[in-house]
């Protein structure tokens, strides 16, 4: 897996189109638009955001930091292989660590309390994992989730 720094809209309308189960379901859950919507209006008001591509290419991950909000979207490419996944957690421990730097201040968001995979790996990123409570129109179970700077 590579980054991409700055991402173009193609790249990112690849990735709204083809976002993993798990990510297109939370964003269902948290908000009351399209998930194309979501994910590019994400994009755009972000003060950092990067994209990733697979090995070949491929747009497969977007994160971003909105004010302090950090989020994380990607396709099922994003951690198809042993490799990707384990670039995922380094290079994502290393971003997370820049982006507390530059910003000098605690970054935190929601996840959904059934995305497990997520919430593990937010875990192996260092953030802290709240108990899960209704969030969003759906009310459905999400978890805070934070990191102090």
């Amino acid at each position: 897996m590579q980054w991409i720094y700055k991402p173009n809209t193609d790249q990112v309308t690849h990735i709204a189109d083809n976002l993993r189960h798990d990510d297109l379901q939370e964003l269902l859950l948290s908000y009351s638009c399209s998930a194309q919507e979501v994910v590019l209006e994400s994009w755009s008001q972000s003060n950092i955001v990067r994209g990733m591509a697979t090995d070949d290419g491929e747009p497969c991950g977007l994160c971003g930091v909105v004010g302090q909000r950090i989020w994380m979207l990607g396709t099922d490419r994003l951690t198809e292989t042993r490799r990707g996944r384990r670039q995922l957690c380094v290079e994502g421990r290393k971003w997370v660590d820049s982006c507390l730097e530059e910003l000098k201040a605690p970054l935190f968001n929601q996840v959904y309390s059934k995305n497990t995979e997520s919430i593990r790996w937010l875990k192996y990123l260092g953030f802290t994992i709240d108990t899960p409570r209704p969030y969003g129109p759906s009310a459905a179970l999400f978890c805070d989730f934070w990191r102090n700077y």
